[in-house]
């Protein structure tokens, strides 16, 4: 059965990763793959994009051609390491380091404009920051914001998380958010600040809080690479309304 590809994805780089997760799931440094004739036949595809996928995992310094011995992982590659967030905010507990890329006045977009109830193309409030861990990229935060805040809060007081600051500058207390997740992919502006592939997958949670008498106060999409996070939430069940509990019924 062929493989059921992505077609806003490069087939190369998908069958990448195929072979990348045979060789994590446990195939030792030192087997051959199967040859690039074998790779074509099984896949199905021709054998440039085979040899394109061989080279992308080359480059990563995964595999090894040599004449007489064949295509060989030259070492198993490393799981990534992934940090786990519980609760809200998303960073809380991780240690990340967040730098400021950008902060300006612009047409509100869409979604936030009908999250704000303004006209779509009022000027908002627009921040852009990188969350780093480790030295490396973790997730990318745009927040919008009314324009009033921004002549106030500083890049300094923007390394902090936005909940602090406007508690500090403003005494604005943040009541509730909700969040909704769902996966996106990396455009280019993405890519290249997450160090991933073009159109790779993102974890996505879009956040929209409002104060306590329920004015919007802040819309952000935060944009995390999905090799390095994971979002846990507990679920406290509450009794089943309207129904009788029967002691006697087997579960």
């Amino acid at each position: 059965m062929p493989l059921p590809f992505n077609t806003t994805i490069p087939l190369y780089r998908q069958i990448a990763q195929v072979l990348l997760a045979r060789a994590q799931s446990g195939m030792a440094a030192g087997p051959a793959l199967p040859s690039e004739v074998a790779l074509t036949a099984e896949f199905g595809v021709s054998r440039t994009t085979i040899r394109q996928a061989l080279d992308l995992l080359k480059r990563e310094k995964l595999l090894q051609s040599r004449r007489g011995v064949g295509t060989r992982f030259v070492r198993a590659p490393e799981i990534p390491k992934v940090v786990a967030s519980s609760g809200d905010p998303l960073h809380a507990g991780l240690g990340t380091t967040p730098r400021v890329l950008a902060t300006e006045r612009l047409p509100a977009p869409a979604d936030a404009a009908a999250f704000f109830e303004i006209a779509s193309g009022d000027e908002i409030w627009r921040i852009m920051r990188l969350h780093e861990l480790d030295d490396e990229p973790l997730s990318v935060v745009i927040s919008y914001l009314p324009v009033e805040y921004a002549s106030v809060l500083t890049q300094a007081a923007l390394r902090k998380p936005l909940h602090e600051s406007l508690w500090e500058h403003f005494g604005i207390a943040q009541h509730h958010s909700d969040h909704a997740i769902r996966v996106a992919r990396a455009d280019e502006f993405l890519a290249r600040t997450l160090k991933v592939g073009l159109t790779d997958p993102l974890l996505h949670v879009r956040s929209a809080v409002r104060l306590d008498d329920g004015r919007p106060i802040r819309w952000t999409h935060n944009y995390f690479r999905e090799d390095r996070y994971q979002y846990v939430a507990e679920v406290i069940w509450q009794p089943p309304r309207g129904q009788s509990h029967d002691t006697d019924t087997a579960i």
